[in-house]
C-alpha cells in the first residue's frame, strides 16, 4: 500500500494573512496531524505583509514545504484555480489559509483514496447529521467551500481546468471539478464527520474584498455569493441536478422563493439593482424556477416601492460600512 505523502499533496492559496497562514501550517505540520508528511504547497499571491518570510521560515524547517510566490497578485479565484493546475500527486486538497481541522475521522480518507474514489468531501456542516447516503445536488452548495472536496488528479483535463479559469469570475472556480465530477459519474464518498471547519475570519464582515478593491470591472463588483453559485450551476449537464442544486442554494431551508425575496433585497441595498443580478441566474433555473424567481424580484420591488424609507436607511448604512472599511484599508 502507498504511503499517504505519496498519493496525497496539499495546496494553500494566500494572500496577506501571515497570522491565519502560520496558524493553519502549524495544525497540518503538528505532531498528530496525518498529512504533516505531504507536500504542502503555498501560493503565495504576491503578499507584502511578511508572508513569504513566514513560509521560508517554515520550508527551511520542513523539507516538504514548497513556496510558489507570484510576481503580481492574480486574485484570490484565480489563485485558486492555479492549485488546480499545478497538482501533480493521485489526490490533492486545496485549502483555505483560515480554517480548523479535526483529524478525528481521517481513516475514511485514506480508504476512500484506496478505493480510487473521485472526489473525498471532507466537510459535512450543511447536510443531515444521520443522512449517509447523498445525491450530487445535496452537495453542491456544501462544496462552494473549496476545502469541502479533495479531488483526484486524473479528473482535471485541460477541458476542466479550461471551466475552472473561465469559472472565476463566477467566484468558485473549484466547483467547475466537482461540476465535471458528477457529470461524469465518478464515485465519490462523504466523511462521516467533519475534518476541516470554517475559520472564524472577520477580516471582511460581509463587505467582499472585490467590493473594495479599485478599478475592478464593474460586472464583477456589483456580483454576489448566490449570483455567482447560480451561474456556476450551469456547468452542470444533468438538468435535473442542476434545477435540484438551485433549489438549495441557500442553508437557511425558507424555500426557494423566500431566498429570492432575500436574494432581490440584498442586490436593491448593496449591488445598486443591478440588473445582471436578476438576469444572470435564470441560465440555470427551470422554467417554473423561473416563474418563481420573478415573481420574487417583482414582489421585492413592490416592497421597495412600500417602504422605501427602511430599504434607503439600510443601504444608507451599509455604504457607510463601506466607506468606513476602505478609510481603514486606505489608512493601514
Amino acid at each position: 500500500m502507498p504511503i499517504l505523502n505519496q498519493q496525497l499533496e496539499i495546496i494553500i492559496p494566500t494572500y496577506n494573512r501571515k497570522p491565519y497562514l502560520q496558524h493553519t501550517l502549524a495544525q497540518l505540520l503538528a505532531p498528530q496531524s496525518p498529512v504533516r508528511t505531504c507536500t504542502i504547497t503555498v501560493l503565495d499571491n504576491a503578499s507584502t505583509d511578511g508572508t513569504a518570510e513566514l513560509v521560508d521560515e517554515f520550508a527551511a524547517n520542513h523539507t516538504n514545504i514548497k513556496h510558489i510566490r507570484h510576481l503580481k497578485n492574480i486574485g484570490g479565484n484565480a489563485n485558486i484555480a492555479r492549485a488546480f493546475e499545478i497538482a501533480q500527486k493521485e489526490y490533492f486538497w486545496v485549502l483555505c489559509d483560515d480554517d480548523e481541522y479535526d483529524f478525528t475521522a481521517w481513516s475514511e480518507v485514506e480508504k476512500a483514496i484506496d478505493e480510487k474514489q473521485g472526489l473525498i468531501v471532507v466537510n459535512r456542516q450543511l447536510l443531515p447529521d444521520l443522512q449517509k447516503n447523498f445525491a450530487p445536488a445535496e452537495l453542491m452548495r456544501l462544496l462552494t467551500f473549496c476545502p469541502a472536496a479533495i479531488h483526484r488528479s486524473d479528473t482535471i483535463t485541460p477541458e476542466i481546468l479550461i471551466n475552472i479559469y473561465y469559472n472565476t469570475a463566477n467566484w468558485f472556480p473549484h466547483l467547475a471539478a466537482v461540476c465535471a465530477a458528477f457529470n461524469k459519474q465518478l464515485p465519490f464518498y462523504v466523511c462521516s464527520r467533519n475534518i476541516v471547519l470554517e475559520g472564524k475570519n472577520d477580516n471582511h464582515k460581509g463587505l467582499e474584498f472585490h467590493r473594495k478593491t479599485p478599478h475592478i470591472a464593474y460586472p464583477f463588483k456589483m456580483q454576489f455569493f448566490e449570483v455567482s453559485y447560480f451561474k456556476s450551476l450551469a456547468l452542470l449537464e444533468d438538468k435535473k441536478i442542476r434545477f435540484q442544486a438551485a433549489e438549495h442554494f441557500e442553508a437557511n431551508n425558507k424555500g426557494f422563493f423566500h431566498n429570492i425575496l432575500l436574494l432581490s433585497k440584498q442586490n436593491i441595498i448593496e449591488y445598486h439593482d443591478n440588473i445582471q443580478n436578476y438576469t444572470a441566474p435564470l441560465i440555470s433555473l427551470s422554467f417554473w424556477q423561473k416563474m418563481r424567481f420573478c415573481a420574487a424580484v417583482i414582489l421585492t420591488h413592490l416592497l421597495f416601492i412600500l417602504l422605501y424609507p427602511r430599504f434607503a436607511f439600510k443601504k444608507r448604512k451599509f455604504y457607510d460600512r463601506l466607506r468606513q472599511s476602505l478609510r481603514n484599508g486606505e489608512s493601514q
